[in-house]
């Protein structure tokens, strides 16, 4: 399925010039989860593994740039699914438009101002829409739950609540928690 299948028109067109590009990306069979890196890739910005303090950081401007290319460092020793949110994240810097240099850091207070703050949330915001589309997860809910034998028309206790986020979470490719605040935030 390709991207323009699972993303809105609304979410594709925050990409600019780099829309249909990754509208023609292809979600391969059977699988649940955003390729975060060919996105960046087709956004033109350069992703760098290695050892950083914070768990993501952006160059977005071009006295910083490297290569004629916007830059995001994602710390090598985090969870997979980790790095994919901090790309997702740090793209959602990039496309919206924050310039300059970015840090990532877990505890809202440490930004200095309220423009910082809500750029952190608009990035936070873009990376749950990027690699938890409104589509995808539907498609990996009724997946999940047609492996683990459920019916849609079950009531479901906690426990196959929590059985259903943790099956879909991991073919998504994200944190458990990721995915429950993002059903939450769909109803």
């Amino acid at each position: 399925m390709k991207y323009n299948k699972i993303f809105s028109d609304e979410f594709l067109n925050k990409f600019g010039n780099y829309k249909d590009e990754i509208a023609k990306l292809n979600l391969g069979n059977d699988l649940f989860e955003i390729d975060v890196e060919s996105i960046a890739e087709k956004c033109e910005v350069l992703l760098k593994y290695g050892c950083v303090e914070s768990s993501g950081f952006t160059i977005n401007n071009e006295i910083n740039s490297e290569y004629g290319k916007k830059v995001i460092l994602i710390n090598e020793f985090e969870p997979d699914y980790r790095q994919r949110f901090t790309i997702a994240h740090e793209l959602g810097h990039i496309i919206l438009g924050h310039e300059g240099i970015s840090y990532r850091f877990p505890d809202v207070s440490k930004y200095k101002n309220t423009i910082d703050r809500m750029n952190e949330v608009a990035a936070n915001k873009f990376a749950a829409e990027l690699i938890m589309p409104e589509k995808l997860v539907k498609l990996v809910l009724i997946d999940s739950i047609q492996e683990l034998g459920f019916s849609i028309h079950q009531k479901f206790d906690e426990t196959d609540i929590h059985q259903l986020i943790d099956v879909s979470s991991n073919k998504m490719g994200v944190s458990t928690q990721a995915l429950n605040y993002r059903i939450k935030n769909l109803g």
